[in-house]
């Protein structure tokens, strides 16, 4: 600044954050290496979980028709076999809802790592190469893990309904089209009535 100054040229400056070789290690480690390293564990573990649950969810899918192509057994009553028809049924939307629910953390935590691995990359790389990476590389990387933050609620509202749900609520300043049917209605009359002395509400 005071050679410019001296000099009479602009005055205009900018701040260069620069790091020594251990803090850009330590940091990028700290904050992106090692949690990449427990999350890809993590969801290596959840990948073949769900995996498990779609061979399960196919077997029963073969039980089920077999099932439903062949007469019932002597012996057999109605009820005990709709029974087991809904427990299937039960069983393999729970499966459903959770290998969803993993593939959707994978591809968040997935554009995560995408966003953010080129800054953390370069960030290690650049005290090794005498911090000759351009200023507007890093900029790209910077501006790069910033649009992860702006993709997140995009995921969540594209890949969970839930989620879809709630904002459309909120963009829409709360429409009643948008909200879940409640199980009581305003006009629903209500009794009440004791039963082995428990209080029970009739509808």
């Amino acid at each position: 600044i005071e050679q410019r100054r001296h000099n009479g040229s602009s005055n205009s400056t900018s701040c260069v954050f620069m790091v020594n070789k251990p803090y850009a290690l330590t940091c990028s480690l700290v904050a992106f290496y090692i949690p990449l390293v427990l999350m890809v564990l993590a969801y290596q573990r959840i990948y073949i979980t769900a995996r498990a649950h779609a061979l399960q969810i196919s077997m029963l899918q073969r039980a089920g028709g077999a099932g439903a192509s062949t007469p019932g057994t002597s012996g057999a009553s109605p009820g005990v076999g709709a029974t087991s028809e809904s427990a299937d049924h039960q069983r393999n939307h729970r499966m459903r809802t959770e290998t969803k629910a993993a593939k959707t953390l994978c591809i968040i935590m997935g554009c995560f790592c995408l966003c953010w691995a080129p800054f953390f990359v370069t960030n290690v790389v650049d005290p090794f190469i005498g911090y000759t990476v351009p200023e507007q590389l890093w900029t790209a990387c910077l501006w790069l893990g910033y649009i992860n933050s702006m993709l997140n609620p995009i995921l969540y509202a594209f890949l969970n309904k839930s989620f879809r749900r709630a904002f459309l609520i909120i963009l829409c300043c709360g429409r009643k089209r948008y909200r879940r049917p409640s199980i009581m209605t305003s006009g629903t009359t209500c009794t009440a009535t004791q039963i082995n002395g428990s209080t029970h509400v009739l509808k």
